[in-house]
């Protein structure tokens, strides 16, 4: 059993591990991977180097350590009944989740990521495999429902409005507009999540015969 002298310490010790992960965060985003020191957390921490010396070898330790816990979870109340509304909410969710600092953090982890794989294996641990698995429990729900097409939602097709979001953070930063997320899910998710998903075959001639037989065959 805890003694209350015990309990105070593990609270003071998480804490201490809260701001720890927050401050490695923001020296992410204001300094880039390269920039981040373990001086540099320990001070915005309010903290010494022994604490984090104890706990990890070096920043790269710290770093992956950070993206595992420090980092919001993705979060999906499920399937309501309007797909549109539930991915709508997604999509914003990962906006606001761009434009703090874990996003400004997560920009600089992923220009390090072809460098160091542990750090891939990090974020797909704690951010894109989560992120996936709700994202498709919820158009199965959906498809289900007839709001989507049912083969749609194990394809590429799935995750292609975050995708989008993504490159537009990583091109044009943060925040993103709300309009260009409504647009993003509008024009292009949800019309291609509706669709009977396109299976790559054999090219077959037209039965038209004014169409080509070949795309470089003239027309008659």
């Amino acid at each position: 059993m805890m003694t209350g002298t015990e309990g105070r310490s593990r609270r003071r010790g998480d804490r201490l591990l809260a701001q720890i992960y927050a401050a490695t965060l923001t020296e992410l985003a204001d300094h880039g991977y390269a920039g981040v020191t373990m001086a540099g957390v320990a001070a915005r921490a309010g903290t010494g180097k022994g604490p984090l010396y104890r706990r990890w070898p070096g920043k790269d330790a710290l770093i992956a350590d950070t993206v595992r816990h420090g980092l919001p979870a993705t979060s999906s109340p499920g399937y309501s009944g309007d797909v549109r509304a539930d991915l709508l909410g997604l999509l914003r969710q990962l906006a606001d989740g761009l434009a703090s600092p874990g996003g400004g953090a997560m920009r600089a982890l992923l220009g390090e990521t072809h460098r160091r794989p542990e750090l891939m294996s990090a974020l797909r641990e704690k951010v894109f495999e989560p992120r996936g698995q709700a994202l498709r429990a919820l158009l199965r729900e959906a498809a289900a429902a007839g709001e989507i097409h049912p083969a749609a939602v194990e394809t590429h097709l799935a995750d292609l409005g975050h995708r989008l979001l993504m490159f537009r953070f990583l091109t044009e930063g943060a925040p993103i507009p709300d309009h260009i997320i409504i647009e993003i899910l509008d024009d292009v998710l949800l019309p291609l999540l509706r669709a009977e998903p396109h299976v790559p075959g054999p090219w077959s001639p037209s039965k038209d015969p004014s169409t080509p037989a070949h795309p470089d065959t003239p027309r008659p």
